[in-house]
């Protein structure tokens, strides 16, 4: 899914089932393995594969959770408070490693992986152990090319929008920090 943001609906869900969740790290795993598409498109233009290691459940289990521990612990709270004017310190105590913090990366990402597993037709989920083109999502089979990549984006960006309109009080603090 290359609009990231629309993976913040499964963090925010998470994040409330347990509070335990760190919502930075839950945010930032579910967004990471967006990261290398720019690189994959540097490297192999538009015709090469969109996604690849961060678009594994190994590669994102070891290499995204490294990656999004290091974001969400260096840049996050910086970014947050930035941009949104959220008090940096209260970022800062959201964002200081631990097991729940590197639980929570994980979890982000394994989740970005199987959400994106649902509308893509290429999938390395399983890399580097099967080719992508081997591993075909049901849903795009079923629903085929034109239908199955939009229903996800009309879902989660409904999902995200209904969450923008419940958290509106405090909503950068709400959103991003909780």
């Amino acid at each position: 899914m290359p609009l990231s943001p629309l993976h913040y609906p499964i963090a925010y869900f998470i994040h409330k089932l347990s509070k335990n969740f760190s919502l930075p790290g839950l945010i930032v795993g579910s967004m990471i393995p967006d990261a290398e598409i720019p690189f994959l498109v540097l490297i192999f233009g538009n015709d090469g594969p969109s996604h690849l290691v961060l678009h594994s459940l190994l590669g994102s289990a070891t290499l995204g959770t490294m990656l999004g521990l290091i974001i969400t612990i260096k840049f996050y709270p910086f970014l947050v408070s930035y941009f949104f004017g959220v008090d940096r310190e209260k970022v800062e105590s959201k964002c200081k490693l631990s097991s729940a913090l590197a639980i929570s990366v994980l979890i982000g990402t394994i989740s970005h992986v199987l959400l994106d597993f649902t509308n893509h037709f290429y999938n390395p989920i399983l890399w580097p152990f099967l080719e992508a083109q081997m591993i075909y999502s049901p849903i795009y089979l079923l629903l085929g090319e034109q239908f199955g990549y939009l229903w996800i984006q009309v879902i989660m960006g409904t999902l995200l929008l209904v969450i923008i309109f419940v958290e509106r009080k405090n909503i950068a603090e709400s959103l991003l920090v909780c």
